[in-house]
């Protein structure tokens, strides 16, 4: 094997591991949609101030009166103060705990600049009140975790779905949807944000990670969950993809075009849930040459679909077309439209006229013919009709 090929192969399999890395990181990654990203240019550390004797009420007193998600919870100068004699610090005195500008804002010099580098820390898009829940006795462990073992908290302290499971059961609180995540006026979740679009990512507690492929098993659990997927999608968003007119690139591999016959005879059922026979398989069928209505000189010289033709048109027997297609009328229609069936079966047509009808067939038409005549007018007359005695 050449050696550049070789390295060039290595790189390939390394790149792969690493977006294995890389996408089961995101079990335990928070939606970005919900929680933006942050910039905290600080140093703290939580296990020394717990450690010390603080607890989180010391620094965030402000949780037990809010109510919305948007409120900044997090202490200012007045909170560190309290152990922190931040004006000594000022006056150059030396002091214990530190409490210098650096102790806190590294790099920061206020001989040089004024006020040092702004927190970024955007609110969640959610709707969440830290009220109800303290007053509820919900421990600050049960959501933000171990804090014993964390320095700077960031967007990986923030709880994540399964978290907010293990109370929101549907018994012990709401599991609906909307309790925590916003809406739009239409009652649907929002899922666009400045910050992401909301999406079930992996580790999703309800099962539903949109990840790659998600378009080709969707199908079975929107099947079974519709009206979890409606909390989300409208029927419009669905047929963006589902009334044929733009096929996703996604859907179908490379060369499909040889290999869908296999698919369309054994599963014609899911190729219709995206295709209509008639307006699509037989048009680009007969576009192709495959078709009874094709123009001669497309149709393919070596390709055989049927038997030969004694057997398939004058003999009965399994294998005549009509019996053929009294068992599997959908296969007929991906080449053939109703005017191929009318030109023989049809007395309107000029050729030759072949009755369909099995025997004993006109002791019924009568009935038939008055509950929906749409079918009889196919091939007959009015007159016609009239004189067979079906009017």
């Amino acid at each position: 094997m050449d050696r550049q090929f070789r390295n060039a192969l290595g790189v390939f399999a390394l790149s792969l591991v690493a977006a294995g890395v890389a996408w089961a990181a995101t079990a335990r990654e928070r939606s970005l949609a919900i929680y933006p990203a942050q910039n905290i240019p600080l140093r703290f550390d939580h296990a020394q101030h717990l450690e010390a004797g603080a607890d989180c009420a010391t620094c965030h007193d402000s949780v037990s009166k809010s109510e919305v998600a948007r409120d900044r919870n997090l202490p200012a100068h007045p909170e560190c103060e309290t152990c922190h004699d931040i004006e000594a610090a000022q006056k150059g005195q030396k002091t214990d705990p530190p409490a210098s500008c650096g102790t806190c804002h590294p790099g920061f010099d206020p001989t040089v600049r004024k006020e040092p580098a702004k927190l970024d820390l955007p609110p969640a898009n959610l709707r969440f009140t830290h009220k109800v829940h303290l007053d509820k006795k919900v421990e600050c462990v049960t959501c933000h975790g171990d804090m014993t073992k964390v320095t700077l908290a960031t967007r990986q302290q923030l709880p994540k779905m399964a978290t907010c499971f293990e109370c929101h059961d549907g018994r012990a609180a709401s599991n609906a949807c909307t309790t925590c995540h916003l809406k739009e006026a239409s009652g649907r979740l929002q899922l666009n944000f400045s910050s992401g679009i909301l999406r079930p990512m992996q580790g999703d507690p309800l099962g539903l990670d949109h990840g790659p492929r998600y378009e080709f098993n969707h199908g079975s659990r929107a099947a079974v969950s519709r009206q979890l997927c409606s909390q989300c999608h409208s029927d419009s968003y669905c047929q963006k993809c589902h009334d044929s007119l733009q096929k996703p690139l996604s859907v179908h591999p490379n060369d499909y075009i040889t290999l869908h016959p296999v698919q369309a005879r054994t599963d014609a059922q899911r190729c219709e849930s995206c295709h209509r026979l008639q307006s699509f398989c037989a048009a680009c069928h007969e576009r192709v040459g495959v078709g009874m209505d094709a123009d001669p000189s497309l149709r393919p010289r070596n390709a055989k679909v049927h038997p030969d033709y004694a057997t398939w048109v004058q003999i009965p027997g399994p294998q005549h077309h009509g019996i053929v297609a009294s068992r599997d009328i959908r296969q007929c229609a991906a080449c053939h439209r109703e005017e191929s069936c009318m030109s023989c079966h049809s007395e309107l047509s000029q050729r030759q006229q072949v009755n369909p009808h099995p025997n004993g067939f006109a002791n019924n038409c009568k009935k038939l013919a008055a509950a929906n005549d749409r079918a009889c007018l196919k091939c007959h007359s009015e007159t016609s009709l009239a004189q067979k005695g079906c009017r």
